[in-house]
């Protein structure tokens, strides 16, 4: 049975507009804390656009527009006085493209720290080594941190912007798409470290695995078409989903 927990993430009336097209239509949830809360739906749902917008990400975008409340920890991180860089450091997202910097092992992780004033060398190497470790790649390049990051695998690659996001001690981690484009060795590494991680942060991932969810996640967000369908407990929402869309989605009888 899945404990009530404290929300860190509260959603409310969320709408989002890539010009005139509407991503995102009025999105309400509270995102449980130190839990990892699985975001699911077909393409176009607007999952991405929703981890986007958790962090403030979306804004990179040209010509977008951002309506409603995203509150972390009961701060609305759209209103006036939020600090941008704060959030995006409290709130860290994995792309579904996983792209370490053109730089070395190293820089990669150490990239955050040094952005938030970090100098010292000691401190940025402890902060390396422990990120890695957190990320589970730490004993796989412990004897080669000054290698180029792009000759890594492609698992190794999502591990490693894993390390990168943690480096600098965020609260809440989106993960858009944690075993895209992965073999199946690397994916259930992914998938393991997932497992870990919830019991330290917030997580938030969307994901199009039915099994993926079910096997990492607390908690199931179902959207379709820019809306959400149904939020619950990812047992009651696979065993019991109150929507007909959603029991459609999972059955694989709807996309």
């Amino acid at each position: 049975m899945v404990l009530v927990r404290h929300p860190k993430l509260v959603v409310r009336n969320l709408s989002v507009y890539y010009g005139d097209f509407q991503a995102l239509s009025s999105i309400s949830l509270n995102i449980p804390s130190g839990a990892a809360t699985a975001v699911i739906g077909g393409s176009g749902a607007g999952k991405s656009s929703l981890l986007r917008s958790l962090c403030r990400m979306n804004e990179l975008w040209d010509n977008v527009r951002t309506e409603g409340q995203v509150l972390l920890d009961g701060h609305d991180i759209y209103g006036p006085d939020a600090d941008v860089t704060e959030v995006r450091r409290r709130v860290g997202l994995i792309a579904r493209h996983p792209s370490p910097f053109p730089k070395s092992i190293f820089e990669n992780v150490a990239y955050g720290p040094r952005l938030h004033g970090v100098r010292d060398r000691r401190e940025l190497d402890e902060i390396v080594k422990r990120s890695l470790k957190q990320a589970g790649l730490w004993n796989e390049v412990k004897g080669r941190l000054q290698e180029f990051a792009l000759n890594l695998s492609p698992g190794q690659k999502a591990r490693l912007c894993i390390a990168r996001a943690l480096a600098v001690q965020p609260e809440v981690l989106l993960i858009d798409d944690p075993a895209y484009n992965l073999d199946p060795v690397s994916a259930a590494k992914i998938e393991d470290l997932i497992l870990e991680l919830k019991q330290e942060y917030t997580l938030v991932l969307a994901t199009n695995s039915m099994q993926q969810a079910g096997r990492v996640s607390d908690y199931i967000a179902f959207l379709s078409e820019g809306f959400l369908v149904e939020f619950g407990p990812t047992s009651d929402v696979f065993a019991r989903p109150k929507d007909k869309r959603t029991e459609d989605y999972i059955t694989g009888r709807f996309s």
